[in-house]
C-alpha cells in the first residue's frame, strides 16, 4: 500500500487514492465474472489463522506473570535496581491485557466469518454491475455495509482501533523489550553512564541470580511483544482487506 501504513490511515480519501492502482491489479488477478478459486487465492493473504490466536493467548497469559515477577523484584528494594524503571515496566505491561482480550475476540469472530466469505463475495460482487432498480441497489448496499462494518468494527469507513492493539501498544512493548536488553531494570552509576557501558559490561558487577531474573523477564516480554505484533498484523490485514473491497466496489459500480 502506498499511503496506508497505520490503522488510522484508512479513510475514504486514502482508499480512493489507493484504489486507482488496486483496480488494475484486481482486474488482472481476479477477472470478472469472479471465480471462487481465484478469489480464494487472492484473499489468502488477508486470512486470519489459529496461529494468530495462539500467539495472542501466549502473550495474554504471560503479562500478569511478568508483572508479578517485576513486582517481586521491586519488593527486594535492592540498590542494584532502578525503582522508577521497574514501575515504568509494570505500567507499560498493564496497557496490554484489555486490548489483547478485545483483539482476540475480534480475530476469533473474523476467522469464523471468513470461512464463508469467498462464497458470499462471489455471490454479491458478481451482481454489482447488474443492479438496476433502487430496491436491488438498496439491498446490495445493506449487504456491503454489513461486510465493511464487520471488517472495520465500525459503521464508518475507518478502522475502530482505540480499544484494540494499535501502534501505541506496538511501540510501547517494543521499546520496553529493547530497553530490557540494555539493562533497563538496573541502576547505573554516574561513571557507567559517562563511559556508556553496555549491559554485558554491567552484568559483571551484578549478582548472577539478579541477572537471571532480568533475563527471564526479558524473555517473557519478548513473547508478549510477538503476540502484540501478531495482533497488530492481523488488524492491518483487515484494514487492507477493507481497502481491497473498496476497490472492488469502485471497479464494479463504474463498469
Amino acid at each position: 500500500m502506498l499511503y496506508i501504513h497505520q490503522l488510522k490511515h484508512l479513510t475514504p480519501k486514502s482508499a480512493e487514492v489507493e484504489s486507482v492502482y488496486l483496480v488494475r491489479e484486481l482486474k488482472q488477478k481476479t477477472p470478472f465474472p469472479f471465480d471462487s478459486d481465484k478469489v480464494q487465492e487472492y484473499f489468502s493473504e488477508f486470512t486470519l489463522s489459529p496461529t494468530d490466536i495462539e500467539m495472542i493467548d501466549q502473550a495474554t497469559v504471560l503479562v500478569p506473570k511478568t508483572i508479578n515477577m517485576i513486582k517481586l523484584v521491586a519488593t527486594q528494594q535492592n540498590s542494584i535496581h532502578e525503582p522508577i524503571n521497574l514501575q515504568r515496566a509494570i505500567t507499560l505491561l498493564n496497557e496490554m491485557p484489555p486490548a489483547l482480550h478485545t483483539n482476540r475476540a475480534y480475530v476469533e469472530a473474523t476467522m469464523l466469518w471468513q470461512e464463508g466469505f469467498v462464497n458470499e463475495f462471489v455471490s454479491l460482487f458478481n451482481t454489482l454491475p447488474k443492479l438496476r432498480t433502487p430496491e436491488e441497489k438498496r439491498e446490495s448496499n445493506i449487504r456491503l455495509n454489513s461486510i465493511f462494518q464487520r471488517v472495520l468494527r465500525n459503521d464508518q469507513f475507518a478502522f475502530r482501533f482505540h480499544d484494540i492493539i494499535n501502534e501505541a501498544h506496538v511501540e510501547h512493548i517494543g521499546g520496553l523489550h529493547e530497553s530490557l536488553n540494555k539493562g533497563f531494570l538496573f541502576h547505573r552509576t554516574l561513571e557507567e553512564e559517562l563511559k556508556k557501558l553496555d549491559f554485558a559490561s554491567l552484568k559483571l558487577r551484578l549478582p548472577p541470580e539478579s541477572v537471571q531474573e532480568a533475563d527471564l523477564i526479558q524473555e517473557n516480554v519478548g513473547v508478549i511483544r510477538r503476540g502484540v505484533e501478531r495482533s497488530y498484523g492481523a488488524n492491518m490485514r483487515m484494514v487492507n482487506l477493507a481497502l481491497v473491497l473498496y476497490a472492488y466496489v469502485k471497479w464494479l459500480t463504474t463498469k
